[in-house]
């Protein structure tokens, strides 16, 4: 062995100090800095769904407000926390938490036919198309849940185009 070659080390593992500058810089979520997995945030997110289901409706956005403050890059957990503010009514809070799922992800076809459902409270028919002509586009077979809400909307849309021609 060549007295000059040295052994390869690992890489030093972060101390305290070092995980909180990386969270303050914004290099890691606060997921990551509590050492909080990916698939304990989706457990997390799982019972959070379930309370959302059974009407829990604060304690659902207890849990999800906390996961995006967790993993704030999560369109899912984003999705979700605008999903409960829906369903409190909280319209403004809701449509703001759909489009910032959408931003982290174009492809979130539930954010897309949540927010085209509150697009068209607003009566923005024609954004409202556009998200839900999106969800299809993506989820053709209609297999999620929101794409069948989403294609059943489009069908009531197109029977009140077609009474208002008839007038």
């Amino acid at each position: 062995m060549n007295p000059n070659s040295q052994t390869p080390k690992a890489a030093p593992t972060p101390n305290a100090t070092e995980w909180g500058e990386r969270l303050i810089r914004g290099q890691i979520t606060p997921a990551q800095y509590l050492g909080l997995s990916q698939k304990r945030l989706y457990e997390i997110a799982t019972l959070g769904h379930k309370l959302l289901t059974e009407g829990r409706l604060q304690a659902a956005l207890d849990i999800f407000k906390g996961l995006v403050v967790a993993s704030p890059y999560d369109s899912v957990f984003h999705c979700n926390l605008a999903s409960t503010y829906a369903q409190l009514q909280r319209y403004p809070e809701a449509m703001e938490e759909f489009t910032q799922a959408l931003q982290l992800n174009v492809a979130n076809v539930d954010a897309l036919v949540g927010r085209s459902e509150l697009l068209l409270r607003e009566g923005k028919v024609a954004e409202a198309l556009r998200d839900l002509e999106a969800a299809l586009k993506l989820d053709p077979e209609a297999q999620r849940e929101s794409t069948q809400r989403g294609r059943a909307t489009l069908l009531v849309l197109q029977a009140m185009a077609d009474e208002a021609e008839k007038s």
